[in-house]
């Protein structure tokens, strides 16, 4: 092996080892040998964990510490972590306490949650929360949103996404999976299994309700860009709390008819090798190097060529995908056009009217139309990229779901 490989392997092993230190509470491990501070600072930041570097590092002699700038910047991220956590947990318990009494059911999940898992809740970073709601009061919760000063930034089938300052971003969901997920039907009647608060219209999954959709929710990162470190965490540190009271028949049985019963294994194989502290971490195989180089929500590149191999199972040449995405892009469909409008959703026929509407609001309003992955449209699903990907999608044990 070359010594960058061998540096590479000690710097990202170590990065792993004080991770563990925090997730499990214990003695934060001196490095054994010259530490590359500038790979372990990198891979933090790429996956969100520059709050829990700086964490961990403040357990070790000041003379085992970076020094300089790099330090300054773990620490400015440390603190902006807890000043947003401080004002997302705030906002959040205002906005649900609203909703309620609007009558409105309303059910926080994915990180607002899962943060109570963690030893310390404020490391575990958010960009935003996720309420789930039932998609009869999209409209109500839309002005509710909006009369608290929030604007309304983007519109998808299932959520739509709301934003007031810098901090303060709400994704509100109708719906917990899109129908092609085979998942979508378990989840369908979500609310059958809910709890609600006592007095209160503030909904919570159920303990096995959590973790299957955190797997399916992991699984989907995955097959569609690709997920980090922090993903995995989540899973650890649930099961690490949780596993006792969780009933594991009952999700090895759902799990199983969601396809998702290997990729447990596989991510439960992965957590306790990185997290547990009681084996030697190994990061020398394809999927753990994918992981690692995924970042915190995964790549373009493998979002388009998991889109081909999905949508373009005729293996059309690279060509005909690009086409295909770009007319998708300038003609959205009617369902998407009905939610972002209200006039088209009243009335259906007014849909070519608005095409150059949504045209002059994303090219002149949002501005947010950018050709940087362009060239990433024309992803084929028989390239040799396309069937590496494949390959390891059926290491991660997601063969099922591809």
């Amino acid at each position: 092996m070359s010594t960058a490989l061998v540096e590479a392997d000690y710097n990202l092993k170590y990065f792993l080892q004080l991770m563990q230190s925090v997730l499990n509470s214990s003695a934060v491990p001196e490095p054994d040998e010259p530490l590359n501070w500038g790979m372990v600072y990198d891979i933090a930041v790429n996956h969100s964990l520059g709050g829990m570097l700086y964490y961990a590092i403040q357990k070790l002699p000041e003379s085992r510490r970076p020094k300089g700038t790099m330090m300054a910047y773990l620490k400015q991220m440390h603190q902006e972590q807890i000043v947003s956590d401080l004002n997302l947990s705030f906002e959040t318990e205002r906005m649900l306490g609203i909703l309620s009494s609007k009558g409105i059911k309303c059910m926080p999940f994915k990180g607002i949650v899962t943060k109570a898992d963690y030893p310390v809740p404020y490391l575990r970073t958010m960009c935003d929360v996720d309420i789930l709601c039932e998609p009869s009061n999209r409209t109500a919760v839309e002005k509710i949103f909006l009369e608290n000063g929030y604007v309304k930034e983007s519109v998808g089938e299932k959520d739509t996404s709301y934003r007031k300052d810098d901090i303060l971003h709400f994704e509100m969901h109708s719906y917990l999976l899109t129908e092609e997920s085979p998942a979508y039907s378990y989840f369908s009647d979500i609310w059958q299994r809910a709890q609600l608060e006592e007095n209160s219209n503030i909904a919570r999954m159920s303990l096995e309700d959590v973790y299957i959709y955190m797997l399916e929710h992991l699984a989907n990162h995955v097959k569609f860009g690709g997920a980090g470190i922090r993903m995995y965490m989540d899973v650890y540190v649930f099961l690490k709390k949780h596993a006792e009271a969780l009933d594991r028949e009952y999700t090895s049985k759902i799990l199983k008819e969601i396809l998702l019963l290997d990729f447990e294994k596989k991510t439960l194989d992965l957590c306790q090798n990185w997290f547990s502290g009681n084996e030697e971490i190994n990061i020398n195989t394809k999927s753990a190097w994918f992981i690692l180089n995924s970042c915190t929500y995964g790549r373009v590149s493998v979002t388009f060529l998991s889109d081909s191999i999905s949508n373009f199972k005729d293996n059309s040449s690279g060509a005909k995908n690009g086409v295909t995405r770009i007319i998708n892009k300038l003609f959205p469909t009617l369902k998407w056009m009905q939610l972002r409008f209200k006039v088209v959703d009243k009335l259906p026929v007014l849909y070519p009217f608005f095409i150059p509407v949504h045209w002059v609001d994303r090219l002149i309003i949002r501005r947010n139309v950018t050709t940087k992955n362009i060239g990433k449209y024309f992803a084929c699903a028989d390239s040799q990229e396309a069937k590496e990907l494949i390959d390891m999608f059926t290491t991660l044990g997601l063969k099922k779901r591809i």
